[in-house]
């Protein structure tokens, strides 16, 4: 028997374990009362992950010798691989009590009990442990992971620090690194984790918490490669995935994050993550109102307009924003010698640079893939701009940082006497009523029910994505705020009250805001709200009042106008009835 033992133990080892497997358990199934071929069955099964069968076989050698200490070992072990975690004690605790000298059997109650939740209690099997052989290694770090539960962070590095002063370990490093970062101490858990993926690289799990931890200390192009090294070993791990995108659109790599997702998608075409992650990235980089600003050919007819009046042969332009390139070759065409434009975003400015090139324009339009504030006189832009264009304002007018936008490119990069193109624009409002526009932005009653005090907690600020409201303006137009870019060199803040006639009676909700360029002399653009377009991409905004007001012609209404140099507001002072003095 000895001879057969020997051949199915060189059989497993040399890599034929199924065949010997298979082989042991007929010999079993041949002689049900052997007891050394069923323990080497049940240790190869073990051995390959099988626990369910190898519990079987231990229990029955246990019955039938339960004296045997490796038997009822393997077999608490087996229980407790299979989660039969209340078993498991009890076999550990019948085993330590029986060899109550032995680390291993200490050490594996310890673990058991963690699995439990038991932690003080794993804690005190762990001691135990670790008085039999204070070089026991699991004992130490079973103890950390407990004491971790415990919140008893420097008694758990501690207990780490023992284990990986005896024997390194990705268990011990990591759960180290694990303590530090719920400690708030990011960078020693950098260090500690990186241990750990040094000893097991490619260990997905380990790295995703080193990338975690070096985002939060704004480590970002580490964390990258950390996201990045995961996604080569595991390509389909949605989260690790949108975590690797979110921090490359934050480092300033969103064409990175873009051909990221591509190429997960390329790769793996059923991963919805990836596909879903590469519009959420164009999303966040290309903002969906270029297109309509591109086809809205009243707004390009007004820019083609004034740059043709304002351009002359052979000057330099300096545009801000480059957009998909469109004005900067408007103003090649019209006979600049040289046109340099700038966008902040570099898939823009890549896209806008080849659209330059198909269209003939690469020899007079440099793109500079960056903000305004970053281009250098003298090296981006080699001379001052004889003219100044720009395009970045949003549907309030004022959203995208456009006054410290134009004001700096003016000082810096703008000749004495240059032209400023558009030279001005103003956010302009009036009173706004209408049916279909107050069921928009204010509630009254539905089915019976008064729904008003819902008016409190909505929002006074309701952007307009719809053509269709049929607004009513009860009042004239009126330049509220005005801005020269020509004129002025700076644009503080801004406050004032305005009184605004009523020109009809109705309800009023608010007033209605719009915006008003004034391109160059004699050209400009409106998106008036009465003149609805099929194709816009600056949207009409209501600030809304706290309540509707019933106004009649003749009266007067006055309206706090503001801004801070980034957003403006607009809200009710006050109602003068028609006929009466003051405001």
């Amino acid at each position: 028997m000895s001879n057969v033992i020997a051949a199915l133990q060189r059989k497993f080892r040399e890599g034929r374990r199924a065949e010997a497997i298979a082989e042991c358990e007929a010999l079993c199934r041949a002689d049900p009362a052997g007891l050394a071929l069923r323990t080497l069955c049940a240790t190869m099964q073990s051995v390959v992950g099988n626990h369910a069968r190898a519990a079987e076989l231990f229990e029955a050698v246990h019955r039938a010798n339960p004296r045997d200490p490796d038997v009822l070992f393997n077999l608490a072990t087996c229980e407790r691989e299979l989660g039969r975690l209340q078993s498991a004690e009890r076999r550990f605790l019948a085993y330590v009590a029986a060899w109550p000298t032995d680390a291993a059997g200490w050490a594996s109650l310890s673990e058991c009990r963690l699995q439990l939740q038991a932690f003080e209690a794993g804690v005190e099997a762990a001691d135990r442990a670790i008085g039999c052989d204070a070089a026991c290694v699991p004992a130490w770090i079973t103890r950390g992971h407990c004491l971790k539960a415990l919140r008893r962070s420097d008694d758990a590095l501690e207990s780490y620090r023992r284990a990986n002063a005896i024997q390194p370990s990705v268990e011990a490093w990591f759960g180290a690194g694990q303590v530090l970062v719920d400690a708030g101490r990011p960078v020693d858990a950098v260090d500690a984790l990186g241990r750990a993926v040094a000893l097991a690289p490619d260990v997905a799990r380990l790295r995703v918490v080193r990338a975690d931890t070096l985002h939060g200390l704004g480590r970002l192009d580490e964390a990258v490669a950390d996201y990045r090294h995961v996604l080569r070993v595991a390509p389909t791990d949605d989260e690790t995935l949108k975590k690797a995108s979110i921090c490359l659109l934050q480092a300033g790599r969103g064409a990175d994050a873009l051909e990221l997702c591509r190429e997960i998608q390329r790769a793996h075409p059923g991963t919805v993550t990836a596909r879903l992650g590469a519009e959420w990235v164009l999303s966040q980089l290309v903002p969906l109102w270029h297109a309509p600003m591109m086809n809205e050919q009243e707004r390009n007819r007004a820019y083609q307009d004034g740059l043709s009046r304002v351009v002359e042969p052979g000057q330099v332009v300096f545009e801000v924003g480059t957009g998909s390139g469109l004005l900067a070759m408007m103003a090649a065409r019209l006979g600049a010698g040289r046109v340099y434009t700038c966008e902040a975003v570099p898939l823009i400015a890549q896209t806008a640079a080849r659209i330059v090139e198909l269209n003939g324009f690469a020899d007079r339009v440099t793109v500079l893939a960056r903000p305004s504030a970053a281009v250098r006189l003298g090296e981006d832009l080699p001379v001052r701009a004889d003219v100044l264009v720009h395009e970045i304002f949003s549907s309030e007018l004022l959203g995208e940082n456009v006054l410290a936008a134009i004001e700096d490119a003016r000082d810096r990069l703008l000749a004495p006497g240059g032209r400023v193109l558009p030279a001005a624009a103003s956010i302009v409002i009036a009173l706004v009523g209408g049916d279909a526009l107050g069921a928009y932005v204010h509630v009254g009653e539905a089915f019976g029910f008064d729904l008003r005090p819902f008016n409190a907690i909505h929002p006074k600020k309701v952007p307009l994505h719809r053509e269709d409201l049929q607004p009513v303006l009860l009042s004239d137009p009126v330049d509220a705020l005005r801005f020269d870019f020509q004129a002025a060199s700076r644009h503080p803040p801004e406050r004032r009250t305005l009184s605004l006639p009523v020109t009809g009676d109705g309800t009023c909700h608010g007033v209605i805001q719009w915006i008003r360029i004034e391109v160059a002399d004699g050209v400009g653009f409106e998106n008036h709200p009465l003149r609805p377009r099929r194709v816009t991409n600056w949207q009409h905004t209501v600030y809304a009042f706290e309540r509707p007001i019933e106004l009649t012609a003749g009266s007067r209404v006055s309206v706090l106008a503001m801004h801070d140099r980034t957003r403006p507001w607009f809200s009710l002072e006050g109602v003068t009835a028609a006929g009466t003095r003051g405001g």
